[in-house]
C-alpha cells in the first residue's frame, strides 16, 4: 500500500510500539470492524425516508470510535477528463453544523490541491496537516472551522470507478495507527455506506417510475394480468376497460395469444425477467371468439411474489394499428408507382441498352449466314461467331433481369459488391439519357479495391436516381451544360465507403436541405415525392446513410450514399426488410 496520505508531514520512524500504542491499534481496529458490522446490518433494510438520519447516525458512531472531531461523506461525479463535481452529502455533525459545512455541498473537484486530486484518482488516501495549505482553499478552510490537527480524505470506488471521498477530520494525530488495517477499515466504512446509498437511491428511482407508471396505468391501461414462470395467467387487474376486462385467470398465454405472436411475447418477458428491465411489445389477443385484437404491453418484471414472475399491462391499440397496416399498403402502392414512374422516364434509355445487344446478335447472324453462302464459313469462325452471340444474349438478360429488379418490390439481399462494378451499372444505364441532354457524366476514378456490403440491385437503383434527379435538376433549373460527377471516399478507420453525386445545379433549400427526403414531398410538378425517401430508406436498412448537402462556395448539391465496407468478419450474406411505413405508435 503506498504510504497513507500521499500528503504526509514528516514523521520520525520507529520500529517498536509500545504496550499502550498496541492497545490504541486494537481498540481502534475493533471498534471500525464494529461500525462496519453495523453499517452492513442497519442499511441492509434501510427505507429512502430513514437513509440520511441512519448514515449520519453511522457516522457519529465512526467519529466516536476513532475520537475524531468530524467525518463527511462525499459524493464525486467525474467525466472521462477526470473533471467534475463534488458534493457533501452526509456528515456526523459532531463539530460543524450545516451552516458551517454549506461551501462543501457542491464545488468543482478542481478546487482540490492537485496532489490530493493525484492521490484520490489513484486510489490513495491523501492526509493534510494543520497550517499546510496543500490541500486547497476548501480544505484548508474547513480545517480551521473544526480545530483539527490533519485531515483525512479516503478515495471510494463502487464498480471500479471513483464515486466518493469519506473525509475525516482528525482531532489528534498521536490517537491514530500508522499502519495498512486502519487506512483499510477507513476505507471498508466509507465504502459500505456509499454502496447502500446508491443502492438506495437506484430503488428510489425505480420506486418514482413504477408511481408514474402506475399512475399512467390507471388512465391509459385498459387491463393487466400477471403470468408466472409456465407461462399461465395467475392474476388480473382491471383499469380502464371497467367490467369489460376478459377473464383469463387460470389460462396459458398459448390460450389467448395468437399463434404467431407466441414466441416473440415468451421472449420478451423472459428477457424482462432475466435482465430486471421493462419491455415492450404488441401482439394480438384472441378472445371469446372474436376477431383478434390488437394490444400494446408493457412487460414488467415481478420481484415480491413468489408465484408471479411478469406483470403485463395492456393497451388497446387495435384502431391503430388497423390504420397503420392501411398506411403500409397504401404506401407500398405508392411505392411501386414511383418506380413504375421513373421505369416510364428511362424507358428510352432502356430500349436503347436492349437495342445494342440485339442489334449485334442481328448481325452474327448476318455474317454466319454470307459465310455459308460464299462457302467460306469453318468450325472456328463459327464457334466465335456463336460464342459472340452467347455474350449478347447473357448482357440482355442481364439487362432484363435489372429492370426486372428495379420494379420488382422486394426484401434487401445484401452482399459484398465492387464499388466499381456498382458506379459503371449506374453510369451504363442512365449514360443515354445524359447524352441526350448534352450533360457532361463524370465518372470517379478506378478504386479496384473497394468493396461494400450491399443490396447490388437497389443500391445501383439509388444511384441511379440521384443521377437522373441532378439532371433533371439542372435542366429545369436552365444550367447551360449540367455536369455531374461521381465521387469516392473511403474512410477505414469508420468502416464506410462514401459514393457521392455531385452537381451544378440549383442545389437544396437554404432553410431545410432535409427536407428534400421526407416522403411525398417533391419539387417536381408531376413528382411523387417518394424517390430519395425510398432511396434513404434503402441505404439506412443495410447499414449506410444517404444526406445531401449544397456545394459551397461553388453552386450545386451533393448526395453522399454511405456504405459499410466488406471486412472479413463482416461479410456474410444479411436479409433486412426495408420499411417504408409512416409509425403511428412507439413501442
Amino acid at each position: 500500500m503506498p504510504e497513507p496520505g500521499g500528503i504526509a508531514a514528516d514523521e520520525s520512524d520507529s520500529s517498536v510500539i509500545s504496550p499502550p500504542e498496541r492497545a490504541v491499534k486494537h481498540h481502534i481496529g475493533r471498534e471500525l470492524r464494529r461500525c462496519a458490522f453495523r453499517a452492513t446490518s442497519q442499511l441492509r433494510s434501510a427505507s429512502p425516508a430513514q437513509l440520511h438520519s441512519m448514515v449520519c447516525r453511522l457516522l457519529r458512531k465512526q467519529a466516536r470510535a476513532i475520537d475524531a472531531t468530524d467525518i463527511q461523506l462525499f459524493r464525486v461525479r467525474l467525466d472521462d477528463a477526470g473533471t467534475g463535481i463534488v458534493g457533501l452529502r452526509y456528515h456526523s455533525g459532531r463539530s460543524a453544523s450545516d451552516e458551517d459545512l454549506a461551501a462543501l455541498e457542491h464545488f468543482q473537484f478542481q478546487l482540490l490541491s492537485a496532489e490530493v486530486q493525484d492521490c484520490l484518482r489513484a486510489d490513495q488516501f491523501a492526509r493534510v496537516q494543520s497550517g499546510s495549505t496543500s490541500g486547497g482553499r476548501l480544505i484548508t478552510g474547513l480545517m480551521k472551522k473544526l480545530n483539527c490537527s490533519s485531515y483525512i480524505l479516503c478515495p471510494l470506488h463502487v464498480a471500479g470507478r471513483f464515486r466518493g471521498i469519506m473525509g475525516v477530520a482528525c482531532r489528534n494525530d498521536h490517537n491514530y495507527p500508522e499502519d495498512d488495517e486502519f487506512f483499510e477499515l477507513l476505507k471498508l466504512n466509507g465504502a459500505i455506506l456509499l454502496n447502500n446509498v446508491l443502492r438506495v437511491r437506484q430503488e428510489r428511482k425505480r420506486s418514482r417510475k413504477l408511481r408514474q407508471w402506475k399512475r399512467i396505468a390507471d388512465q391509459a391501461c385498459d387491463f393487466a394480468f400477471c403470468v408466472d414462470h409456465r407461462f399461465v395467467i395467475c392474476n388480473t387487474t382491471t383499469f380502464g376497460a371497467g367490467e369489460a376486462t376478459p377473464k383469463l385467470l387460470g389460462l396459458r398465454l398459448k390460450d389467448v395469444v395468437v399463434r404467431s405472436f407466441h414466441r416473440e411475447l415468451k421472449q420478451q418477458i423472459q428477457t424482462a425477467v432475466k435482465s430486471g428491465e421493462v419491455r415492450t411489445c404488441n401482439f394480438q389477443l384472441s378472445l371469446d371468439q372474436c376477431e383478434p385484437r390488437w394490444f400494446l404491453a408493457r412487460i414488467e418484471p415481478v420481484s415480491n411474489a413468489s408465484d408471479a414472475c411478469a406483470t403485463l399491462y395492456l393497451t388497446d391499440n387495435h384502431s391503430d394499428k388497423v390504420l397503420q397496416e392501411e398506411v403500409r399498403d397504401l404506401t407500398e402502392q405508392l411505392v411501386k408507382a414511383s418506380r413504375l414512374s421513373l421505369l416510364g422516364q428511362m424507358s428510352t434509355e432502356f430500349s436503347h441498352q436492349l437495342n445494342q445487344p440485339l442489334q449485334a446478335i442481328l448481325n452474327y447472324c448476318n455474317i454466319v449466314q454470307r459465310r455459308f453462302q460464299k462457302g467460306t464459313a469453318t468450325a472456328d469462325n463459327c464457334h466465335n461467331t456463336l460464342a459472340s452471340i452467347e455474350q449478347s444474349v447473357i448482357h440482355s438478360a442481364d439487362i432484363i433481369q435489372g429492370i426486372r429488379d428495379f420494379v420488382k418490390f422486394k426484401s434487401l439481399h445484401t452482399e459484398p459488391v465492387l464499388v466499381d462494378e456498382l458506379l459503371q451499372q449506374a453510369i451504363m444505364m442512365v449514360l443515354p439519357t445524359t447524352r441526350g441532354r448534352d450533360a457532361d457524366l463524370i465518372p470517379a476514378p478506378d478504386s479496384p479495391d473497394l468493396t461494400v456490403v450491399v443490396d447490388k440491385a437497389q443500391t445501383t437503383h439509388v444511384l441511379v436516381n440521384l443521377i437522373i434527379n441532378a439532371l433533371e435538376a439542372c435542366c429545369e433549373h436552365g444550367t447551360d451544360r449540367p455536369h455531374i460527377e461521381l465521387l469516392v471516399h473511403a474512410a477505414p478507420e469508420h468502416g464506410q465507403v462514401t459514393m457521392a453525386v455531385r452537381d451544378n445545379g440549383p442545389g437544396l433549400p437554404q432553410d431545410d436541405s432535409d427536407n428534400v427526403f421526407r416522403k411525398f414531398y417533391s419539387g417536381k410538378e408531376d413528382g411523387l415525392g417518394m424517390g430519395l425517401a425510398i432511396s434513404r430508406e434503402v441505404c439506412e436498412s443495410q447499414g449506410g446513410s444517404l444526406s445531401a448537402r449544397n456545394n459551397t462556395p461553388e453552386k450545386g448539391c451533393t448526395f453522399d450514399l454511405v456504405a459499410p465496407i466488406h471486412t472479413a468478419a463482416g461479410g456474410d450474406t444479411a436479409e433486412l426488410q426495408v420499411i417504408n411505413d409512416i409509425p403511428l405508435t412507439e413501442d
